[in-house]
């Protein structure tokens, strides 16, 4: 259990040289988030600058900074759940904590990863362009209250929330079953191609145990007859 303190003293905990935009950058190739839980990530990535890449919050004063940064509601079990789906992508490590009373205080929070910096060597070969300052390009400091613009045009509903916490928890299972990135989006990609599926989430585990299924057949000598799984093994041998 680690000592809380001011984010001074957090730092002590630091893996990394801290920076935002390198965090960000990284949580962005992980996984493709919602408008929520991007913004989510824009609010973890300015709590961690004064402690260098630690912090500590309770859910429920997350969940008020969030909602007045953004004026946008946000649930506590989103919260949570999203603060689980970072931990599980190995982003940021959980970890109790206590004050100097020895009384238990809110979690600490320390960012295990972000995008490494360049050497001297790959700088050389693949120089970095400085961007045009007229570029739009998209900032937690950018974002004030009353003035963020979505950063979709569509809204996301709730049922497409729940698709996509479905869809990272298929992707992190699967993945130790051998289907890697591009494989998982593929499958993904056809399925969202169809229409009139009632249930999401068993449509998706059934395809992608048929596709683990059929990858661990030789040379796909098998041949299956449903015709909605079809697809996804014309996926695998295109």
């Amino acid at each position: 259990m680690l000592l809380n303190g001011k984010a001074e003293d957090l730092s002590k905990y630091s893996k990394i040289k801290y920076k935002a935009d390198k965090f960000i950058q990284k949580v962005k190739q992980v996984w493709e988030y919602s408008d929520l839980q991007i913004r989510c990530v824009y609010l973890i990535g300015d709590l961690a600058k004064k402690g260098n890449g630690v912090f500590s919050v309770a859910y429920s004063t997350f969940q008020i900074m969030f909602e007045q940064r953004f004026n946008m509601k946000i649930s506590l079990s989103s919260v949570r759940r999203f603060f689980a789906l970072m931990s599980k992508l190995g982003l940021v490590s959980v970890h109790k904590a206590k004050r100097k009373n020895e009384q238990q205080s809110a979690n600490i929070y320390i960012i295990e990863q972000q995008c490494e910096e360049p050497t001297q060597a790959e700088e050389k070969e693949h120089p970095i362009e400085n961007p045009s300052e007229h570029q739009n390009i998209i900032s937690f400091q950018e974002i004030k209250d009353g003035e963020q613009k979505p950063l979709r045009k569509d809204i996301v509903n709730k049922e497409q929330v729940h698709n996509e916490q479905t869809i990272y928890e298929a992707y992190l299972e699967f993945k130790k079953q051998g289907i890697n990135r591009n494989l998982f989006d593929r499958v993904i990609n056809d399925i969202k191609s169809k229409v009139n599926i009632k249930n999401f989430k068993a449509y998706l585990y059934s395809a992608l145990r048929n596709v683990v299924h059929h990858k661990s057949l030789k040379n796909g000598t098998k041949i299956f007859k449903n015709d909605n799984l079809s697809s996804f093994y014309e996926i695998l041998n295109s």
